[in-house]
């Protein structure tokens, strides 16, 4: 999409927004946070079984659920800190404290891998590893609890916040741009996570992880400087703190009226809405709801012409003031979208599966003739690559291409790129199993196949985030109102954090279940001796049910990009 979009003018407004705030311009501060936040994140992240399994001598699937814990716990963060931010902090000050606190808690991990006695000693000749003690576990703890303290700060906000710089424009324009905004700012974090699984997984396994940990950590640093130096350049919103008390008195005003009768039609004089306000009538959509602002008397009583003193003594069925008909299709937005969230656990869940890292470290990595071996948490690469290549080449082929026989603008709905994710990253799981059961067989019979056969799944799970995140990022956004932009984010990483706990649940279960009759379980240490292909088969079929349940949520929440217009307050910082 051609820069000139962004600044393509109609009104004295525009030109004023061009000459000040916002816009392309602030863009590479925010960029710059958050590809070095998630270089930074990445090179901890993608190696973290390795360090665990390794220098903390736990288990591969006492690892795994920590991970999976830890990832829960950094994916539920978001919402308090989405409502904060929206409510009180505004996104600026959210990402900016979310920075510095990633910042500590990288500093704490360091410390594990520097520090004499944070970690357990150095396995001996024996192979008698010591288990790690409580003084060890409080050092990694506390670097896991401040990085899940930041991800509340900068996961949710930092998007929205590049989204806010372009609030100013025409709303056509805006979601012109935002579609071509999303898939860049998407494309940047592969790049990111390029870097991280090639250059730092490699200091990782070849230098030392005392380098390792201190890469991301001055990295980290770098990202905070970066976001700060660009703060007079930003547009601000402030936060709202009447967004979810509205939104919680909806819910209980719905409760109040619960018995009141609601008009056969839903017409204009009957229902609580502010003067000169945009929605006037509530829609039909989930309408039991309408009762919340619903009016006591007639229509000629309860018309929204008059003062503010005169609607202040209008009041609903139950004697107290109703909502307003802003208030009640916040709330029903927000409850329509929960179905199709809840689909979207099971890509979260596929796409955080750490069990290929160990996978890599029992087969051939060699390249160049044996000269070297590529570490196994960089196989990842091959992830972000193909996302990162196919959000290149969507904007400018793909959606133009798809666009002659869809007649959609972008090529394909926000639903039917869900969709597509989650198709995509079944196949994952598929392929995977596949893989897995192939390597064992010819791994008991003493032969190790190529790590390279891993490539398959690491990129049919980079075309499922391409399709699936990227269509789940943009519905939430466009589908609830402006105002609740935080937390539309904060929802992607509420499906991760659900994920997370569900894939704990299911390796405890698996691995519990497997077990019974003093049989050797699924997911033992001795991956020749377990059956990891059976859990990746357990995965695909989740993953096919869920689809079909996915279709269901569709059907029910109708066609998109056809909300209300909002009622939004000009709550900008003006520059």
């Amino acid at each position: 999409m051609e820069r000139s979009v962004a600044f393509e003018t109609e009104s004295a407004g525009e030109e004023c927004f061009k000459g000040k705030k916002g816009g392309f311009r602030a863009l590479p501060f925010i960029f710059s946070n958050e590809m070095l936040e998630k270089v930074a994140g990445f090179g901890l992240n993608t190696n973290m079984i390795t360090y665990l399994t390794d220098k903390y001598h736990l288990s591969t699937v006492t690892s795994q659920t920590m991970l999976f814990v830890w990832g829960a716990i950094s994916n539920f963060a978001p919402i308090p800190g989405a409502i904060v931010a929206d409510m009180y902090l505004g996104r600026f000050m959210a990402v900016g404290l979310g920075s510095v606190a990633c910042l500590i808690g990288m500093v704490f991990l360091w410390l594990t891998a520097t520090v004499p006695g944070a970690r357990p000693p150095e396995c001996n000749s024996g192979d008698q590893c010591a288990p790690p003690g409580t003084r060890h576990l409080a050092w990694l703890l506390a670097g896991f609890a401040f990085l899940s303290l930041g991800a509340g700060g900068v996961r949710p906000c930092s998007m929205a916040f590049g989204a806010d710089q372009f609030s100013r424009h025409p709303k056509q324009r805006r979601a012109r741009i935002l579609q071509a905004y999303f898939n860049a700012y998407y494309a940047s974090i592969g790049v990111a996570f390029t870097v991280a699984v090639t250059a730092i997984v490699y200091l990782q396994d070849n230098v030392s992880w005392n380098v390792g940990f201190a890469v991301p950590m001055g990295l980290m640093l770098l990202s905070t400087v970066s976001f700060f130096l660009g703060s007079s350049l930003y547009i601000k919103e402030k936060g709202k703190r009447q967004m979810f008390a509205g939104i919680g008195s909806a819910v209980g005003a719905a409760i109040r009226n619960r018995r009141a009768r609601l008009p056969d039609k839903t017409v204009d004089g009957v229902y609580h809405h502010l003067k000169d306000c945009k929605l006037a009538v509530p829609t039909d959509k989930l309408r039991f709801l309408n009762k919340a602002c619903l009016l006591r008397g007639t229509k000629e009583d309860a018309l929204c012409n008059g003062s503010d003193a005169a609607a202040s003594e209008r009041h609903g069925h139950d004697g107290k003031r109703p909502c307003t008909v802003d208030q009640v299709e916040q709330l029903k937005s927000a409850i329509r979208v929960l179905p199709i969230w809840s689909s979207t656990i099971f890509l979260a869940l596929a796409l955080n599966q750490s069990f290929a890292v160990k996978q890599a470290d029992t087969m051939d990595r060699s390249v160049g003739a044996g000269r070297f071996r590529v570490p196994s948490g960089s196989l990842a690469v091959f992830n972000m690559a193909t996302m990162s290549l196919w959000l290149a080449s969507y904007d400018r082929w793909v959606a133009p291409a798809l666009q002659r026989y869809t007649g959609n603008s972008r090529g394909l709905t926000m639903k039917q790129r869900i969709g597509g994710g989650l198709l995509l990253a079944t196949a994952s799981t598929a392929v995977s199993a596949v893989v897995e059961g192939a390597r064992r067989r010819r791994a008991l019979r003493g032969v190790t196949i190529s790590a390279f056969w891993l490539v398959p799944q690491f990129a049919l799970a980079g075309l499922a985030e391409a399709f699936g995140i990227i269509g789940e990022i943009e519905f939430f956004y466009t589908e609830l109102p402006k105002s609740m932009a935080s937390f539309s984010m904060s929802l992607l990483y509420m499906a991760f954090g659900v994920g997370n706990l569900a894939g704990a649940l299911i390796v405890k279960v698996v691995q519990v279940a497997s077990m019974r009759g003093g049989r050797t379980g699924w997911l033992v240490d001795n991956l020749n001796v377990g059956h990891y292909d059976y859990y990746y088969w357990l995965l695909t079929g989740y993953g096919v049910a869920n689809f079909v349940y996915f279709v269901w949520c569709c059907w029910a929440y109708g066609e998109e990009g056809k909300n209300v217009e909002w009622e939004e307050d000009d709550n900008t910082e003006q520059p």
